[in-house]
C-alpha cells in the first residue's frame, strides 16, 4: 500500500469519526448533595461547531429526548458557520421544551464577532440561562441544586468569585467553565464537579489517545477525562463538532450523562 492510499485511508477514517458519537455515563459522589436531587442526571454537551448543514441539531435533540435527563449543561462554542445560528435558535428552543432544566455558558469562539453578534448572545440567553460569571439554582421539594458559570477562562474572561458570589456559603457547586484552565484560578472547596470542553480531547490523537495538540495551558493529561481537582472533580469533554480539519482521529465525538448521588 502507498503512502498516498494511506492518507486518504486516514482521512476517510476521520471524517467518518466526526459522526461516530459516544455516550459516557460518570457518577459523582456528593456526601452532602440535597437529598431532593440524589439521583439527579445531567447531560453535557459542548464544542456543538455547528455548521450549516449539520446534523447535530436532530441528533442532540433525538438524544436529549431518548435520556430524558434532569437538565442539560451546554458548555460553549455552538457554531462554526455564521449560517447556522437558527439552527442553533431552534435546538436551543426545542431543548428547552424536551428538558425540564437547561443551563448553559459561552465559549470563546461565541465572541467571535463574525460568528455570534453581541444582539444574538443576548438573543440566546432569553432562550435558556447563560450562566455569565454568575450562579443559578435548580429547584426541587423545597430545596435548591446550585449551579455556577464563568465566561470563556481560555481568553481570561472568567471571574470565579464574581460567579460564586451570590450562591450560599456551604452548598456543593456544580461549575460550567468552558475551557478546563479555570482549575488554574484557586478553586472554592465547595465546587464538587466542573463541566467543560474546549480541546476537543484534541481531535487528531495517536493510538493509544495522546493529543500531540491540546489548546491548552495545562498538563497533556487534561486534554479530556475525568480528574479529581482538590474537591472537585473536573470531567472534559471530547465534545462534539470540530474546527478547521472537520476529522477525528482515535478521539471520537462525546456527550456526557452525570448521575450526581449522595453516596452510600
Amino acid at each position: 500500500m502507498t503512502l498516498g492510499a494511506v492518507a486518504v485511508g486516514l482521512i476517510a477514517r476521520g471524517i467518518a469519526n466526526t459522526q461516530q458519537l459516544s455516550v459516557t455515563r460518570e457518577t459523582i459522589v456528593i456526601p452532602d448533595l440535597p437529598t431532593a436531587f440524589d439521583g439527579f442526571t445531567l447531560l453535557h454537551l459542548t464544542d456543538l461547531h455547528l455548521r450549516t448543514a449539520s446534523r447535530w441539531p436532530a441528533r442532540l435533540l433525538a438524544l436529549a429526548r431518548d435520556l430524558q435527563p434532569d437538565c442539560v449543561c451546554l458548555t460553549g462554542d455552538y457554531i462554526m458557520q455564521r449560517g447556522a445560528y437558527p439552527r442553533l435558535v431552534s435546538l436551543l428552543g426545542e431543548l428547552a421544551t424536551a428538558v425540564e432544566n437547561v443551563v448553559a455558558v459561552f465559549g470563546n469562539a461565541d465572541y467571535r464577532e463574525a460568528l455570534l453578534t453581541q444582539a444574538q448572545r443576548r438573543e440566546l440567553a432569553r432562550i435558556i440561562p447563560f450562566l455569565q460569571n454568575a450562579p443559578a439554582a435548580i429547584a426541587r421539594d423545597g430545596q435548591r441544586l446550585w449551579f455556577a458559570g464563568v465566561e470563556d477562562p481560555h481568553d481570561g474572561y472568567a471571574e470565579l468569585d464574581a460567579a460564586l458570589a451570590l450562591a450560599p456559603p456551604d452548598v456543593p457547586i456544580i461549575l460550567l467553565a468552558h475551557s478546563p484552565e479555570i482549575i488554574r484560578d484557586t478553586l472554592d472547596p465547595h465546587i464538587r464537579l466542573i463541566l467543560s470542553g474546549h480541546t476537543h480531547g484534541g481531535q487528531i490523537c495517536l493510538p493509544g489517545g495522546y493529543a500531540p495538540y491540546t489548546n491548552i495551558r495545562l498538563p497533556q493529561r487534561y486534554v479530556a477525562g475525568r480528574h479529581q481537582v482538590g474537591n472537585a472533580v473536573l470531567y472534559v469533554s471530547r465534545g462534539i463538532g470540530s474546527t478547521r480539519l472537520r476529522i477525528r482521529l482515535n478521539c471520537g465525538p462525546e456527550a456526557t450523562v452525570f448521575t450526581l448521588t449522595r453516596g452510600g
